[in-house]
């Protein structure tokens, strides 16, 4: 097998057999059984209930739901978002702010905005209709999810910018260009002097960016299940670190607050342990690192070559990877933070894109002035995350009010005066129970030795004379002779069943046929189960 074959079909085609279930003017793709307003028969990349596509499922029931739905194609939003004015109470405004981000929230977000008689919620989302404006995070699911799966995105979601209903301060909203994924608000001296971006119906041009100015577009959203009551969970804020030796000594019930085994601070609890571990602990401040760039040896090296992996590289739970990966092939921000020896830990990398907004939604409010946070001593200037952009610009995350956009990768610090430094803060993730072993006992497992991927296509083609499916996988970081699991399923299942064939990765490839006509849908894993492939699906014949 060709691998330069294979990769060049992984690019160009398998996004187009991903879009088949979502092409605009077509049928629900599963003829039946059809998704449920409960939730049975819903799967990412079907037709919801409403006609739109699902695109996020929390995999179990939220206080919100658990699918996310949006309707096919964009709108011109024509009126501004709202005013000056804030739509929270000064006492609880930047808690209740930092929670409307969240996913869930744009329902809830949508209402305070009519109720503040915004023009954009009352013109386009009636309280008869349970379409919302999405939040700042789940608009970037959407966008995510538009990036993954879709061979020709723009005709399904316009690469334009579109607004989320989630206020960073008075006068701002985040929004977010689809054209690349940047989520601004264009506050705090981003667009200098610049009093508001709600009365927006036009999008600004960047400093540096290559887009021109646009008309602000909205994607409509919805949420089902939705359960009864259904209330958001407290707006809270970390006032103070709070001592809880079962944290810092066991790495055991720990909270979103507590000081961590490493003495930084938790910023993040997945609520079970996942592959990467549960909870997420920043470096304390005296741990910072202070004007390096993500690229100091000017390297050529290619980190992620698709669109795909950099929009994985984003989430929760790779911001070791990412590191391990980097640090591998130049000097930088990524192997500052893996060099780091904080609190005697050997385990700290550079977090990912959405691993650093983290610690910027709990961390970054009370700010005085030019004032360090009162808790985790942030600076209001620009973080390296690990997430790589296009190969020459990295995103980065500005703390005076979480805007996340990408800076060229060997800047170390600001080219306009004050020529403010760019920072590394470190963070380690760790299982419950999981205290870690500090230096120099012996090698930290919680950060992988090697990055393992697997990226499957599949195609029609003929097996033993009958129609089949055929799907050629290509791996990162597997051995020759190991073994990969294949998962599929039917239209009208609901869930995938395991195949009984094993198969065995040769030169980094591995291949796998089978008889059937009917629309196949398919996954690969290690044996494991840990290193999960893109699901594709491949159209009946």
């Amino acid at each position: 097998m060709d691998i330069n074959r294979i990769i060049t079909r992984i690019i160009a085609g398998l996004l187009i057999v991903l879009s088949a279930g979502v092409q605009v003017g077509t049928s629900p793709v599963s003829a039946a059984p059809v998704c449920q307003e409960t939730g049975e028969n819903c799967v990412v990349g079907e037709r919801g209930p409403q006609g739109g596509v699902i695109f996020y499922d929390a995999g179990s029931q939220q206080w919100w739901g658990r699918y996310l739905e949006a309707k096919v194609g964009s709108t011109f939003a024509g009126v501004p978002w709202g005013s000056t004015t804030s739509l929270y109470p000064a006492d609880s405004r930047q808690a209740l702010q930092r929670r409307s981000m969240a996913i869930g929230m744009g329902r809830d977000n949508t209402r305070l905005m009519r109720e503040a008689n915004s023009p954009l919620a009352t013109s386009m989302f009636p309280a008869s209709e349970d379409w919302y404006l999405p939040s700042k995070d789940e608009l970037d699911v959407l966008y995510n999810y538009r990036v993954l799966n879709l061979a020709q995105p723009a005709t399904i979601w316009n690469s334009l910018p579109m607004w989320s209903s989630s206020e960073s301060e008075a006068g701002f909203a985040w929004y977010q260009l689809f054209q690349d994924g940047t989520q601004f608000t264009d506050a705090q001296g981003i667009r200098p002097k610049l009093a508001s971006n709600t009365n927006y119906t036009m999008s600004p041009v960047h400093v540096g960016s290559d887009f021109s100015s646009q008309p602000m577009n909205v994607i409509k959203v919805r949420a089902f299940p939705v359960p009864s009551p259904s209330n958001p969970p407290p707006a809270t804020l970390i006032g103070a670190v709070r001592e809880n030796s079962d944290c810092s000594t066991k790495a055991t019930g720990c909270l979103v607050g507590d000081k961590g085994p490493a003495g930084g601070i938790i910023v993040y609890d997945a609520g079970s342990d996942k592959s990467w571990g549960r909870y997420l602990e920043v470096a304390p401040q005296t741990c910072e690192i202070e004007r390096v760039a993500f690229d100091s040896s000017n390297s050529t090296a290619t980190i992620y070559a698709t669109a795909a992996e950099r929009v994985r590289a984003k989430a929760i739970g790779m911001g070791a990877s990412n590191t391990t990966l980097i640090a591998s092939k130049f000097a930088g921000a990524a192997r500052s933070a893996k060099d780091s020896k904080c609190g005697g830990y050997a385990d700290w990398f550079l977090p990912s894109k959405d691993e650093l907004n983290e610690a910027f939604r709990v961390l970054s409010h009370s700010r005085k002035g030019l004032q360090l946070t009162p808790v985790g001593g942030f600076d209001r200037g620009y973080y390296w995350t690990s997430t790589d952009y296009n190969g020459n610009t990295a995103w980065t995350q500005y703390f005076a009010d979480g805007q996340q956009f990408d800076r060229v990768q060997t800047l170390s610090a600001n080219r306009q005066p004050p020529a403010r430094p760019f920072r590394v803060r470190p963070m380690r993730a760790f299982a419950a129970g999981a205290v870690g072993i500090s230096i120099p006992t012996a090698p930290v497992t919680s950060v992988p030795a090697e990055m393992r991927t697997l990226t499957i296509v599949g195609e029609r083609t003929t097996v033993s004379g009958k129609t089949g499916i055929r799907v050629d996988g290509v791996t990162t970081g597997f051995k020759d002779g190991e073994i990969v699991m294949p998962y599929f399923r039917f239209p009208g299942e609901t869930s995938f069943a395991q195949g009984s064939a094993r198969l065995v990765v040769t030169n980094g490839e591995f291949t796998w046929s089978r008889k059937t006509g009917k629309k196949f849908y398919a996954y690969i894993t290690s044996t494991d189960g840990l290193v999960v492939s893109n699901r594709i699906i491949i159209p009946a014949s």
